[in-house]
């Protein structure tokens, strides 16, 4: 949802009407692509991953007919796809609405996954889109396409050569961006989805080389100090630690492992922040939730665990 095409302000995902309005733009980017790939191959069966949270961005009243919705949710549903290798599936993999990695400074809403870590796989800076690929890679599927901010379809072009990108707006700040016209934006989308799928044979699967390094760097001592109880996990720094796996599953899932379980002494701050508002009204309640996420955007920025990234 930080990468569609007409999705420029932060306050889009905090007003709720606002956010109808971002769920509109992202279906339509969507319905671009579609609209593409049915170009190049009448036939084509489509499904459709919301991969933004917990999946209930897209407006399916909106989506173009005769696809797959299957939902969302990267460590329920995406994460069973992944086990049963139902991903192997498919002839090719294409991204949309995609944002720049942790410690990108000129990317719109930069950050990987739940922002509370920056990625390096195998020394380099990574963040859902090049994870998404080398996954989709590993089982042989060739992810072809990226459309999002000028800040990720760099990244994309440094770490996934030969991919087609289409960027759709440029940064101002972290949380503004300028977008391109919505409608040329889609004429975009529509064009290169189309120009991938009828030259599939010219892409090919993205991987890393083995053994694979992990490095993962937390905006917080204690989530680095959780992480290395993992078997095999080294704390290599205050805020890191380093994993070294033998292929790239077996990293995408020990990372993502480190990443949910190094994050509840977060959710148990905020928890135990909360409960003393438990007599409050719920305007109070909302109020003291806020008061945390800024006293702790305050201390990470203070502390500067994230070094700059820029490709």
């Amino acid at each position: 949802m930080e990468g569609p095409s007409g999705i420029d302000d932060h306050e889009m995902f905090a007003d709720a009407a606002m956010y109808k309005t971002a769920r509109s733009y992202a279906t339509q980017d969507v319905n671009a692509a579609i609209q593409g790939i049915r170009k190049a191959d009448a036939q084509a069966e489509i499904d459709i991953f919301d991969g933004h949270g917990m999946g209930e961005n897209l407006l399916k009243e909106e989506l173009e007919s005769g696809c797959n919705l299957l939902g969302g949710g990267w460590m329920t549903r995406f994460y069973r796809m992944v086990k049963s290798r139902e991903v192997a599936k498919y002839d090719a993999v294409l991204l949309l609405g995609q944002h720049a990695a942790e410690g990108t400074v000129d990317g719109f809403m930069s950050h990987t996954n739940t922002g509370d870590a920056a990625l390096r796989v195998n020394g380099k800076d990574a963040g859902e889109a090049p994870q998404l690929a080398w996954l989709f890679g590993h089982f042989n599927v060739p992810v072809v396409l990226l459309v999002g901010d000028e800040a990720v379809v760099r990244e994309a072009n440094a770490l996934l050569p030969g991919i087609e990108t289409v960027s759709v707006k440029k940064a101002i700040a972290r949380d503004k961006a300028e977008s391109i016209p919505l409608e040329a934006a889609h004429k975009l989308i529509y064009e290169a989805s189309c120009k991938v799928i009828s030259n599939l044979e010219a892409f090919k699967p993205q991987k890393v080389s083995s053994p694979v390094r992990i490095d993962i760097l937390y905006s917080e001592k204690q989530m680095a100090s959780t992480a290395a109880q993992f078997p095999r996990t080294e704390r290599t720094g205050e805020n890191e630690v380093t994993y070294i796996a033998d292929d790239y599953l077996e990293g995408w899932l020990a990372y993502n492992t480190c990443r949910v379980v190094s994050r509840m002494h977060i959710l148990e701050d905020l928890l135990m922040f909360m409960v003393k508002a438990l007599t409050d009204d719920m305007q109070q309640v909302k109020e003291r939730k806020r008061e945390w996420e800024e006293q702790r955007r305050k201390r990470i920025k203070r502390e500067q665990p994230f070094p700059p990234v820029k490709y």
